[in-house]
């Protein structure tokens, strides 16, 4: 491991950097989703992550969220109740029940992937070209290695704009189809 190479300190001093600038895109992202008007963090991810893979079931939302199964139906709905999302006969199993975002839930969902867009800008604002291209095999390996399952798979990717994503080659998605 790389902190073997190195001294304690170091180790302690870049562990502490990394989380303080994951606290702080975290905290700016729920700031974001609450001058949205928005509901927890739970609630926003599971509108994204419903909006990004239509037609899953509240078993499989669960999961992604890391929620109880009752906590995830009492989540769909109070998202049922503001017209965010709606519960639909799977076209593959007449008795499953699946979920997808309304008209207005999509709509929330881009909000939500926007507020996420401008906190993570906000950090990345103050480097320069050079040090943000260096970032990325950094960023996508750090990614990589964190993905372990398809489960970690969806809970890391529960609040990503995949449509960015999936075209420059996904690490998560990589990760996971090296794992098959």
């Amino acid at each position: 491991m790389w902190y073997e190479k190195r001294s304690v300190n170091k180790e302690s001093y870049i562990t502490n950097l990394l989380g303080a600038v994951a606290t702080t895109i975290a905290t700016r992202i729920e700031q974001g989703i609450d001058k949205l008007g928005g509901h927890s963090l739970t609630h926003e991810s599971a509108l994204v992550a419903i909006s990004q893979h239509p037609n899953e079931s509240i078993d499989t939302l669960s999961k992604v969220l890391g929620l109880t199964h009752s906590g995830a139906v009492r989540l769909i709905n109070t998202l049922e109740k503001e017209e965010l999302v709606k519960r639909v006969r799977s076209k593959q199993d007449a008795r499953a029940v699946v979920l997808s975002v309304t008209g207005k839930g999509d709509k929330r969902a881009k909000s939500v992937l926007q507020a996420r867009e401008q906190a993570t800008k906000q950090v990345l604002d103050g480097l320069s070209l050079e040090q943000i291209q260096a970032l990325e095999p950094i960023l996508e390996a750090a990614l990589l290695g964190a993905t372990n399952s398809q489960k970690d798979a969806r809970r890391i990717c529960r609040l990503c704009n995949e449509q960015v994503c999936r075209p420059q080659g996904c690490p998560v998605e990589s990760a996971v189809t090296s794992l098959n």
